[in-house]
Order: C-alpha cells, then structure tokens, then sequence
C-alpha cells in the first residue's frame, strides 16, 4: 500500500513538472478536431462489416448521458456525411486517405505526449525517416481503433443473440446480458490503450506496467463518464450557457479524458521505474 502511494505521488509530481495540464489542453484539442475524422473513417470500415445505422446508434448511445437533442442532431449531419461504400471508386479512395490522414493527427500528437512524458529524445539522424514512421504508426492506431469498435459491436450482437437462446432454456434477468456487454466494452478499451501505449512511444516498457495502466485508463475514464452524466443531468448548463451547453459538456468530457490519458502515461513510467529500481536494489 505503502508503494502504491508513492507511485501515484511521484505520477502527479512528474505529470505537474512535465506540465500536463498543457499536454492535456493540447490533446483534447486534436481530439477534437480529428474525432469527426476517425468517426468517419471507422463508420466507412465497419460499414463494410455491418449496419453503419447499427454503427451510428452505438455511438450516439455512448454519448447520450450528456449530449442533447443539439449534439445529437450534429452527430446525424456529420453521419451523412459518409461515402457511399458499396463500390469502390475513386471519389471513395480520396474520402478515405482524407479521413485517414486526419484522423491520424490525434494518434501523432498522442505519440509526441508520450514521447515527451517518457524522456525519449528527439535526433536529428533519420529525420525524414522517423516522420514517415510515426505517421505510419498513427495511421495503423486509426486501423486498430476502427477494428476494435467493430469487435465492441459484434461482441454486443452476439450477446444479445446467446441471450435470446438462453432465456428459452433458462430464465435469467437480462439485466446480467448489460453488465456483460459493459464488460465487453471495457476489455475493448482495455486493448486498445494496450496498443497504443506499448506501440506508439519510442521508448519501450514491460507489458505488465502497460497492461494495468491501460485498465486504470479505462477505469478513470468509465467513472467520470457516469459521474459527468449524474453531474450534467442535475446542472444547469445549458440554461446558463443555452445551446452551447451541450458542447460545453462534450468538451469538459473530453479534456478529462485526455487529463486521464496523460496521468496514466506518467504513472506507467513511473511505476515501472519504481519497480525496477526496488528490483535493483535487492
């Protein structure tokens, strides 16, 4: 217990001395202007998969507990704005290397956070080289992500389908089916910070560190989503704030998220360090 303390007190003093509260700014900053695009491209994939009406309704389900009809409706027009996926043309290419390219911008700048936090040095030697393979690197998370979003999807219609044969043969509250997908959801999540923090820093750490920091990650972001739904659903924001209340809460919602993502950056360092120091010590 004792170490655990020390840990997240070293976290918090690294993460104010390598000022993240600016690497958060600046992350949910990109978060915003490249979701529309990694929305986009994931729904042009999963389309190919499955129902983008299906795709659509889960996004949109997600964000429900403090999104409006104005978000909502945003949300639709942004949908609409999808090519047409069922030939390939040229017009469909584009659409997808755009999408591609700016959806990549959130991944890139991730990467440089970690990077900075990380202590990984920048050389002048292979300048050209390192770009071009941070930028593959991002467009491969942008691929993961999309991939992971249809795995969530598919994992809920299975089951939604095992539930209906089930409740034939043995009664059950379908309560137990929710806690499941929700279940689910956050083993998704889980791998897809997995990925991101073991292949996108230059600098590599143990899976071991990586793994329960990207479950924190998951878990912090999971609390403050219901406690940002409770805290929106008894707040007066759009009253005071009118129709930009809505994305007022989107906003607050996603710098907590990148505050999250760079605290749980700064602890699997730190942790790690940690450990192997005691390990050296011994």
């Amino acid at each position: 217990m004792e170490k655990f303390r020390g840990v997240v007190v070293q976290t918090i003093k690294k993460w104010n001395a390598d000022d993240g509260i600016s690497f958060s700014a600046a992350l949910s900053f990109y978060l915003i202007l490249s979701l529309p695009s990694l929305l986009l491209f994931s729904l042009s994939i999963g389309g190919m998969f499955l129902k983008v009406e299906r795709l659509q309704a889960t996004i949109i389900e997600y964000i429900s507990p403090f999104a409006d009809e104005e978000i909502i409706n945003s949300l639709n027009l942004l949908f609409q704005q999808l090519p047409e996926t069922s030939s390939l043309t040229f017009g469909l290419m584009i659409s997808f290397l755009l999408f591609l390219w700016s959806a990549g911008n959130i991944f890139l700048h991730f990467q440089k956070t970690i990077n900075k936090m990380w202590g990984v040095l920048e050389y002048k030697k292979g300048f050209v080289r390192r770009i071009f393979n941070k930028r593959i690197s991002s467009f491969v998370a942008v691929f993961i992500f999309s991939l992971l979003l249809i795995m969530s999807i598919l994992a809920e219609i299975f089951l939604v389908v095992i539930s209906k044969i089930l409740t034939t043969i043995i009664p059950f509250s379908l309560d137990i089916i929710q806690y499941a997908s929700s279940i689910a959801n956050v083993f998704v999540l889980t791998v897809l910070f997995i990925y991101l923090y073991k292949t996108l820093p230059e600098k590599k750490i143990d899976i071991k560190y990586i793994a329960i920091g990207s479950f924190l990650t998951v878990f912090f972001i999971t609390i403050g989503k219901y406690l940002f739904s409770l805290y929106f659903s008894y707040s007066n924001l759009t009253t005071v704030y009118t129709q930009i209340g809505a994305f007022l809460a989107i906003f607050m919602w996603l710098y907590y998220s990148s505050i999250i993502v760079t605290l749980m950056a700064e602890f699997i360092k730190i942790y790690s360090d940690i450990e192997h120091q005691i390990v050296g010590d011994k």
